[in-house]
């Protein structure tokens, strides 16, 4: 788990609930921390929660295509960040926001069901690759974007 501030309450919860092999990360010192990148290519399963706090926004979505680049599956709190990027049983699998019993859900289905979990990760690696690269539509979109810019 990838924590802001909250992991004496995160640690209390895997002693509460007796969760095993967890580990929690405290926030890096630098953007793509190479020592969380590899933990988080490491997990099974990513799990990205939501927030209600507008300045929580870009981390989420920055956390969410670092997830989809693992190649990893990823649950996610429905949001519209979320829905604007990842897509329900094919990208992701999504789960309403504040909804603790559907997450517990969406990560028993992926522990027990590894070939959807497997698909869902290579899916959102795939669509990664795709849209968000500079090469790649992203990259065609901003040339376009900048053309019709500075074009008289």
């Amino acid at each position: 788990m990838q924590t802001w501030g909250h992991a004496k309450r995160i640690e209390m919860l895997i002693r509460h609930y007796g969760l095993k092999r967890a580990v929690v990360l405290p926030p890096a010192p630098i953007f793509n921390d190479p020592l969380r990148m590899a933990f988080l290519k490491a997990a099974n399963i990513l799990v990205l929660t939501a927030s209600k706090m507008p300045g929580v926004y870009l981390a989420e979505r920055t956390t969410m295509y670092w997830y989809m680049g693992t190649g990893n599956a990823i649950v996610a709190e429905d949001t519209p960040g979320v829905r604007g990027v990842l897509q329900h049983l094919r990208t992701a699998y999504i789960v309403p926001f504040n909804d603790v019993k559907k997450l517990a859900y969406a990560l028993d289905l992926l522990i027990d069901d590894s070939n959807l979990s497997h698909q869902l990760g290579q899916n959102a690696r795939s669509e990664l690759e795709e849209k968000y690269r500079w090469d790649g539509l992203l990259g065609e979109k901003a040339r376009r974007f900048f053309r019709e810019i500075f074009t008289d």
